[in-house]
């Protein structure tokens, strides 16, 4: 299963260098292979405050940044061996991290099916859905903090079940320490943990001694803990500082029933649009919570709490990303109820079995190409575009009102409302639109003629200069020329990676007593 990501998602890598969040945490771990430090070159946010020796640090949490150290590390090997060429292998090494993390989260979803006692079949198609047609692969690809996240946050579900399942030293003590990372990743999963805890004292409940066993599940978060205090003591000079407290005061005023809205239904972020097999999970969770209730339960308790925090937050949408990248943490649990649809249907069901066929190829279909086109581009390209179309066609917006003014705010209401609620502006509609005529070559003024706002406007808009800024993000066609046959047999050789056989095998398999990891 790692293997077979990893080659897919190195394949299918980008081009383009950190932007957006990515800068911060890129340019920290870049300091710290070269000179020891956490600091960055300027403020992110820009009402970021600087640290008590007046530099500037990232809000980014420990491991949303170390996860780039190994990639930064590489960036340094390769400009010292080639000088006056490392920046070109930034678009790589800056990725390096989230590649291996994000073929990491399929292997561990397929993993942690199987323990639950899924067939082998049902964990390799669930997996599959997973790992290509869910936005997975978009921030598998991405230098943005999810996919670790994600990860991390999978992780501790694991961890959290096995505890539960088994409860013994030492899966108390792996899920301590699995929480311990969660928290590193983003400090807002510690809301997790009081649901998690409910969860284990209800299922350990009358079990002989389960107290005790819960001072492993502490000492294994221990060094977490420990992490979280060092890392704010460097930064801000105190062990209770985690940057955001600043950074987001006035941000949690959302109308929560609007921010689950925008999350769940809206037409620019919802979670089932950018993941459809999500759709599957709903006609599979009758069937999940009647067979498997303590883990429904698990998933509310963990997922719930973030969820609700983040339908508060006035930025609930991510910003200028894919999807709601918020929420991209919970998409392989989200999936879970997908697997009781692959169960062995008998003979007698086999109309009912050949449209439940049908949904899933299309599910898979539907999410493959929506993730394609969100792999084509860099996130802000479309953005820009349909930001330069507003300014002309609904108006310069008034900024002087935002939480953050006077500061520029360029992920406020103002300027995103038509990415998050406008089908003019529909990221997914208008990457198909800009990837059509990209590969087409076509000039500004072909492609604005068939815009998706064309729909509502016959005035011509000038979206020369971010439309030319516009560029497919694979890394092959950044290759240079002398780089370029090294490329391709990079490629062919990746390709023939891919372990076809063993897929084949586990999509086909039945029984459960045949599964191998």
């Amino acid at each position: 299963m790692f293997v077979a990501f990893l080659c897919l998602y190195l394949l299918s890598s980008g081009r383009s260098t950190p932007f957006g969040d990515a800068v911060p945490m890129w340019q920290s771990a870049q300091n710290l292979v070269r000179h020891g430090t956490f600091a960055i070159d300027g403020p992110w946010p820009v009402n970021a405050p600087p640290g008590p020796d007046g530099r500037f640090y990232p809000v980014a949490a420990l491991l949303a940044v170390l996860v780039h150290v190994p990639g930064a590390a590489l960036a340094a090997a390769l400009a010292a061996l080639a000088p006056g060429r490392g920046a070109q292998f930034v678009a790589v090494t800056s990725r390096l991290g989230p590649l291996v993390l994000g073929a990491a989260v399929p292997a561990l979803f397929f993993r942690m099916l199987l323990r639950l006692g899924y067939e082998r079949r049902q964990a390799a198609w669930t997996t599959l859905l997973l790992g290509v047609a869910t936005s997975i692969w978009v921030y598998a690809r991405s230098a943005y903090s999810e996919i670790a996240q994600t990860a991390c946050f999978l992780l501790f579900f694991a961890a959290l079940l096995d505890a539960a399942r088994s409860p013994a030293r030492g899966s108390l003590l792996r899920w301590g320490l699995a929480a311990g990372l969660l928290v590193n990743t983003k400090n807002i999963y510690l809301a997790c943990l009081p649901g998690a805890l409910a969860f284990l004292v209800w299922q350990l409940r009358g079990r002989a001694g389960w107290r005790r066993l819960f001072a492993w599940a502490a000492l294994g978060f221990a060094p977490g803990v420990v992490a979280l205090g060092w890392y704010g003591w460097v930064r801000w000079g105190s062990v209770w500082a985690t940057g955001y407290g600043g950074v987001t005061r006035g941000f949690w005023r959302e109308n929560p029933l609007v921010g689950l809205w925008g999350l769940l239904l809206s037409p620019g972020k919802s979670l089932f649009l950018f993941s459809p097999p999500l759709l599957l999970a709903l006609f599979g969770l009758r069937r999940f919570l009647a067979c498997r209730r303590d883990l429904g339960w698990a998933i509310a308790l963990t997922v719930g709490p973030i969820l609700l925090i983040y339908s508060r937050y006035l930025f609930w949408s991510g910003d200028w990303c894919w999807g709601p990248r918020y929420l991209a943490f919970a998409l392989p649990v989200l999936l879970l109820p997908a697997a009781e649809l692959f169960e062995q249907a008998p003979p007698s069901s086999q109309p009912r079995r050949r449209t439940g066929k049908l949904a899933v190829f299309a599910a898979l279909l539907a999410g493959v190409a929506i993730q394609i086109v969100g792999n084509a581009f860099a996130w802000d390209d479309f953005v820009l575009i349909s930001h330069q179309a507003q300014l002309q066609w609904l108006g310069v917006p008034d900024t002087r009102g935002t939480v953050l003014a006077p500061e520029p705010c360029f992920s406020c209401f103002e300027d995103l409302y038509p990415l998050q609620w406008l089908p003019s502006m529909q990221p997914i509609a208008g990457g198909w639109w800009l990837l059509r005529h990209k590969i087409a070559r076509s000039d500004w003024k072909v492609a604005e003629a068939d815009a998706p706002w064309k729909r509502y406007t016959s005035l011509p808009l000038n979206i020369e200069t971010s439309y030319g800024r516009a560029q497919i993000d694979w890394w092959l066609l950044g290759t240079s020329p002398d780089l370029r046959p090294v490329a391709i047999a990079s490629m062919l050789f990746l390709l023939l990676a891919i372990p076809l056989r063993p897929w084949r095998s586990a999509l086909r398999a039945s029984r459960p007593d045949e599964h191998t990891e």
